[in-house]
């Protein structure tokens, strides 16, 4: 433990360690206010909330919305069908959306209502529709309307029977009717941003895990260490687990900061709203609320995955900054792959396995994301999980193997 502690002080010393948390830290709150304090509001550019940013145009679109928040029912989508093509001027491209109060309330209502019937159009191989989008009575099927969408898009998405009982017993659980409150666009938008922000996380964090070792070997160290009594295996505990509990502190207190911000200036309530509402077409049954808190969990694991992984290139290369390039290479990699820049099953497969990808999964929570694993169905996410722990673990029993016996 003496020799834990003495490892612990040198590589984390008050000025280094401040450095770390304190940038991330700051970063969190630089992020949480670009997504607050430059936040917009309208719909269908008719610039109904035009003048106001930030917090003010928040709360004015809130208030709005709130008046038919809660349980989205057919009765409110019809509603808002009524009022929508009511609102209306001109037809096809001459058409103009004249905004009144009705429609300020009902707007939730009416653009889900437009996102369905486009996507109706692409399902059945039609061109988009021009106004009208939809006949008078289209809000009234709108559930039957979602089952027919997404038993297309399941039969669509999935290759075999036992990944399409699996993608239909998830939907199946999907709270519905679907719910909404005021003030969920910008939270979307936050945990959207909460991958590009672990992005930068996992940057800093391989800054600091890449030379744990390397660093030991550039400055002769190493060599004095393994002609000590114990040698290299009285610190291998150290190195092993130092740049874990660094990477720990530095996401939380990153992340941490940048989610309480959100939490203290956005409304409670629309953490409730259903992520089919907001979040794109997805089989998953959770709210905002319960995305966010997987993805902030995923990114946490993620980031720890990569501090073992950059331990355990640290371990095998003589120099920091060839430990940093190899890393930072990987966290790139990962981040392009896993935003779906390219449909290839091959790409799909090389980000399930890039080290620290899992920060990146929330591309993985939208559509169908079922994969067969030696013919058993999963969702993509449990078995992205997995990979992610099982290259941690192997990282570990590769560092004590490296770094004790070399």
């Amino acid at each position: 433990m003496d020799i834990f502690i003495s490892e612990l002080k040198r590589q984390m010393n008050v000025k280094r360690f401040i450095s770390y948390i304190l940038i991330s830290i700051i970063l969190g709150g630089l992020w949480a206010w670009f997504i607050i304090g430059g936040r917009t509001e309208g719909f269908m550019m008719t610039g109904c909330y035009k003048g106001l940013k930030g917090m003010e145009a928040i709360e004015a679109a809130a208030k709005d919305r709130n008046v038919y928040a809660g349980k989205m029912t057919t009765n409110n989508f019809q509603r808002g069908s009524e009022v929508l093509l009511d609102s209306a001027k001109g037809k096809g491209d001459e058409s103009e959306i004249i905004m009144n109060d009705e429609l300020l309330k009902l707007e939730v209502y009416a653009d889900t209502l437009v996102t369905q019937s486009f996507r109706l159009s692409r399902m059945s191989g039609e061109s988009y529709p021009k106004f009208p989008w939809f006949s008078r009575d289209f809000g009234s099927h709108f559930y039957e309307n979602e089952e027919l969408y997404y038993q297309n898009l399941i039969d669509t998405s999935t290759k075999n029977q036992a990944e399409k009982e699996l993608a239909l017993k998830t939907w199946n659980k999907v709270e519905k009717p679907y719910t909404y409150y005021g003030g969920f666009e910008v939270w979307r938008d936050g945990v959207e941003h909460i991958q590009m922000f672990g992005f930068v996380l996992l940057i800093i964090v391989s800054f600091f895990a890449s030379g744990i070792i390397a660093r030991d070997k550039e400055c002769g160290l190493d060599e004095i260490i393994s002609t000590t009594s114990e040698g290299r295996r009285g610190l291998l505990f150290a190195k092993l687990f130092i740049p874990v509990i660094m990477g720990f502190l530095i996401y939380t207190a990153g992340m941490g900061t940048y989610i309480a911000i959100l939490k203290h200036f956005l409304p409670a309530n629309a953490l409730e709203t259903s992520i089919q509402v907001c979040c794109g077409a997805t089989i998953l049954p959770y709210n905002l609320g319960e995305l966010m808190d997987k993805m902030v969990l995923f990114g946490l694991i993620g980031t720890l995955t990569i501090s073992a992984f950059t331990t355990f290139v640290s371990s095998k290369v003589n120099k920091t900054s060839t430990a940093m390039s190899i890393i930072v290479l990987i966290i790139i990699s990962g981040f392009l792959l896993s935003m779906g820049l390219d449909d290839s099953p091959i790409l799909k497969t090389m980000s399930l396995i890039m080290p620290g990808s899992l920060a990146f999964s929330g591309a993985e929570f939208g559509t169908v994301q079922v994969v067969s694993v030696f013919g058993k169905a999963m969702m993509s996410l449990k078995f992205h999980l997995f990979i992610s722990m099982l290259i941690f673990f192997i990282s570990l029993i590769m560092i004590s193997w490296n770094y004790v016996r070399r």
